[in-house]
């Protein structure tokens, strides 16, 4: 049975579902929001302890930009070795910290949120992507967390099932109310349509599909270039391919972004996002772009129909589908009105989101407390 958290209680081990990036030079790097969630932490007076697997670090193919050497944190690696000693290290960490904070689902996650409930430590669940109910084991760690935080509404409500506990916080972003920004109506279509992609350069977020599309609309003459931020397990193949495809002059590998400015004038500069992805939470980059009102289109998974509504502040496609985003791209292209219309209404629901939801480390203190 899980304890009750005591106010005296300081010391939390958070546990992610990415991995630790490890340079040659042995620095640890992990994501930037995850860091500063960290950061929160300490600041808060807690003492955190952040425990992944590693992996080889690279700037290109990890989205992995927080050092926590620079920042006098402290990581908890998890390296390959054989199943007995894995379950000793887990164990002793587990052991060492006050309060387990798990970021759900995962592998090692529901690993060492199964030796929690073994011998009653307490824990929290931090529900990102929507694969959290997979089977009996999965319903039991639900049922026996402290607390459950998510990403997006939806997933909350789902999530009551399980545990009277449940919130979900302000995304975990960097944007404000003041970056705001008005884009202006576009009365007459461009003469080069400008699409983005934000996001992590894998399978899983619809990058190949997205590139069939571009193809396709190559094939037909439409007139479009198309970004791509971020980095991940496709770069290096995607950056060696796309020199000689057929769309090398319509679409740009820019890589990972990490000066907020520039970045936020990629969704400035351009005419729609476009999100592929198989499987989500709520990703970052819909909030991202909707405080620059740039239309959206985008699946519609995970956590997204939370705040997303087909034709109302985004046009969703199907998953795995290179003919919807072409078919979506086109409706936005030919509708001036819809397209008008989706960009202001998302932008009006990032601003209620950040008006009205609290922070990812108030709802952790809130529930410290509880």
């Amino acid at each position: 049975m899980k304890r009750i958290l005591k106010k005296n209680c300081n010391s939390i081990l958070v546990v992610g579902n990415g991995s630790i990036g490890v340079s040659q030079e042995n620095r640890l790097f992990i994501s930037n929001h995850t860091g500063e969630l960290l950061l929160q932490l300490r600041a808060r007076g807690f003492a955190p302890t952040y425990m992944a697997p590693t992996s080889k670090y690279n700037c290109n193919s990890n989205l992995l930009n927080f050092e926590l050497n620079q920042h006098g944190l402290k990581g908890s690696l998890i390296k390959k070795s054989n199943l007995f000693r894995l379950v000793r290290i887990l164990f002793t960490e587990i052991w060492n910290n006050q309060f387990v904070y798990i970021f759900y689902p995962g592998t090692i996650g529901m690993i060492i949120a199964f030796q929690c409930l073994l011998f009653g430590k307490s824990y929290g669940l931090y529900v990102r992507g929507g694969r959290y109910n997979q089977g009996w084991l999965s319903k039991l760690i639900m049922r026996f967390a402290s607390f459950i935080l998510t990403v997006s509404p939806s997933i909350e409500e789902d999530l009551r099932l399980y545990c009277k506990n449940v919130k979900t916080i302000r995304p975990m972003t960097f944007i404000d109310d003041s970056d705001k920004f008005n884009r202006p109506v576009i009365k007459e279509a461009p003469k080069c349509w400008q699409g983005l992609f934000v996001g992590n350069l894998i399978e899983a977020k619809g990058v190949r599909e997205l590139l069939n599309a571009a193809i396709i609309l190559h094939r037909e003459q439409f007139p479009f270039h198309l970004t791509l931020v971020g980095g991940g397990s496709l770069y290096d193949e995607l950056s060696e391919w796309l020199p000689s495809s057929p769309i090398k002059h319509n679409v740009k590998i820019a890589g990972l972004i990490n000066n907020k400015k520039e970045l936020m004038n990629e969704y400035k500069n351009a005419n729609f996002l476009i999100l592929p992805t198989h499987h989500e939470g709520f990703p970052r980059v819909l909030y991202e772009a909707m405080i620059t009102s740039l239309p959206i289109i985008t699946t519609m998974v995970g956590g997204i129909p939370g705040r997303m509504q087909s034709r109302k502040n985004c046009v969703a496609i199907d998953v795995k589908s290179s003919e919807s985003i072409v078919c979506a791209i086109k409706e936005l292209a030919s509708d001036l009105t819809l397209y008008n219309k989706i960009g202001f209404a998302g932008q009006n629901t990032v601003l209620n989101v950040l008006k009205n939801s609290r922070s990812h480390i108030d709802l952790i203190s809130e529930f410290w407390r509880f």
